[in-house]
């Protein structure tokens, strides 16, 4: 599975293969939130400078921390992306985490989400994350056990949701 996947970061010069992924993913998948599902193509090329501004800490809305966005790429194919937050904050403590993931659905039950995540885990440890939290909605048991075969570690339970801490 390892052959020919990796991550790439968010770029302004990303193109089509990038906006027909999150055309893929719904706007909001498990607490996984796609802001550019149904975009036209100028808005996504808006979407994508705002998103390299929050990756690089501006123009920041209110409580909100920096986040940078991964594709993963199964050789030059874009099949999922992953967001990680620079730290956690109250609200992400409880919702979203900051490791988060979708993949696309013609790529689903494959792997990617357990692969994904692995290298998600890395770029955090590269990018000075010392605390990395994963959070999924109990109605996803998918994504708990791609999160758990990646080193996940369950470390709370609600009625709602798993947490877990890599």
């Amino acid at each position: 599975m390892n052959e020919g996947l990796y991550l790439r970061q968010l770029s302004i010069t990303d193109g089509e293969d990038i906006y027909q992924l999150l055309q893929q993913i719904e706007a909001n998948e498990h607490e996984f939130k796609n802001d550019a599902f149904g975009m036209d193509c100028s808005e996504f090329k808006e979407w994508l400078e705002l998103q390299d501004n929050w990756a690089n800490n501006r123009c920041l809305p209110e409580g909100y921390v920096p986040q940078t966005i991964y594709w993963l790429f199964q050789n030059d194919t874009p099949v999922g992306f992953g967001k990680i937050r620079h730290r956690l904050n109250e609200h992400s403590r409880i919702i979203g985490g900051n490791i988060g993931y979708a993949i696309g659905k013609p790529y689903r039950g494959h792997g990617y989400g357990t692969e994904l995540m692995k290298l998600l885990v890395i770029k955090a440890d590269e990018l000075g994350v010392t605390e990395k939290l994963a959070t999924v909605e109990k109605d996803n048991p998918a994504s708990k056990k791609a999160i758990e075969r990646a080193g996940g570690k369950l470390v709370k339970e609600t009625e709602e949701r798993w947490y877990f801490e890599f």
